[in-house]
């Protein structure tokens, strides 16, 4: 029962990451660029860097409310990283995990704030701890995924392996990589595949186990059916 409850809440905090990060595309690019428009005047100067709203960097310049949205969206994020080991493997991780899980969250909710930062400012704020913050967000979250999904089973492994499409920082080196800057609408992929991740996570079923004899030797099979008391027959 905990454990579902665990998983639910889990579920429930991906989820709204991964909306409130597709809010920010919509913020980012409605009105300029139409699904699969790439070509357009308008189109071509929003994907420049310059309005980026995750990790801004000099010239910026804030569209909307996009990088609020962004960065609450990284720490709602934060939240369900420290509840994801249990989650996704129904065990309390080790000590190197539990410092690998603590350090991605830790990166991910400073990126929060700084692109939260930004937006209320409306100028760029540099992360806590500067580029190694940076670099701990980028390469540590997509390692803890990766063995979450090895450690993981079922619909949670798939789970684990949405989480590492959807990862902003997996995001940024792939799918986010445009013709021109940032391609348009990658938000909203990646938020996309977290709110698919948090459903996986939430109609996840308990792990199952296996029937009686299952994996079993032959021998212990034949010591099990020894020990089975033989009826006595009526007595007549």
């Amino acid at each position: 029962m905990q454990l579902r409850v665990l998983r639910t809440a889990t579920g429930a905090l991906l989820a709204g990451s991964g909306a409130l990060m597709a809010a920010a595309s919509w913020q980012r690019w409605a009105g300029v660029c139409g699904w699969g428009d790439v070509d357009s005047a308008g189109c071509l100067e929003r994907q420049d860097h310059r309005y980026d709203v995750l990790a801004p960097a000099a010239p910026w310049e804030p569209v909307g409310i996009a990088p609020e949205l962004a960065g609450a969206s990284l720490l709602v994020l934060a939240a369900a990283l420290l509840l994801l080991p249990w989650a996704l493997t129904g065990r309390r991780p080790g000590p190197v995990s539990a410092v690998a899980v603590a350090g991605a969250a830790v990166g991910s909710a400073a990126m929060g704030v700084t692109a939260l930062g930004s937006g209320l400012s409306g100028e760029v704020v540099e992360p806590v701890g500067g580029d190694v913050t940076i670099w701990v967000w980028l390469l540590l979250t997509p390692v803890v995924l990766v063995h979450l999904a090895v450690l993981a089973h079922g619909w949670r492994r798939t789970a684990a392996v949405l989480l590492v499409l959807g990862a902003p920082p997996v995001a940024l080196f792939s799918y986010a990589m445009g013709p021109y800057d940032a391609r348009p609408w990658w938000e909203a992929v990646s938020g996309l595949l977290v709110v698919a991740a948090g459903a996986c996570v939430v109609g996840a079923g308990p792990a199952g186990r296996r029937p009686d004899g299952a994996g079993s030797s032959p021998a212990s099979s034949t010591s099990r059916a020894g020990r089975e008391e033989v009826p006595t027959p009526p007595v007549r």
